[in-house]
């Protein structure tokens, strides 16, 4: 499928919604902003870079102003 822009541009709308590689990272992070909103512990290994990536959203939550509303 292939939508048109304002300036006659093509916009190839299935390669914007094609499937990505999952980043571990990024998972790992937003779930330590679910943690810090749910109150649940971490189960990734003390250590680990999942596990910092983890503490990174944990302690990013602690600091927010409104962190369930802005739960990612």
């Amino acid at each position: 499928m292939v939508g048109k822009t304002r300036k006659g541009h093509r916009l190839d709308l299935l390669a914007l919604l094609a499937r990505r590689p999952v980043d571990e990272d990024w998972e790992a992070d937003k779930a330590g902003w679910r943690s810090f909103v749910m109150g649940n512990p971490s189960s990734y290994d003390p250590g680990s870079r999942l596990q910092a990536a983890w503490q990174r959203g944990y302690d990013a939550a602690a600091r927010s102003s409104d962190p369930v509303g802005l739960m990612l």
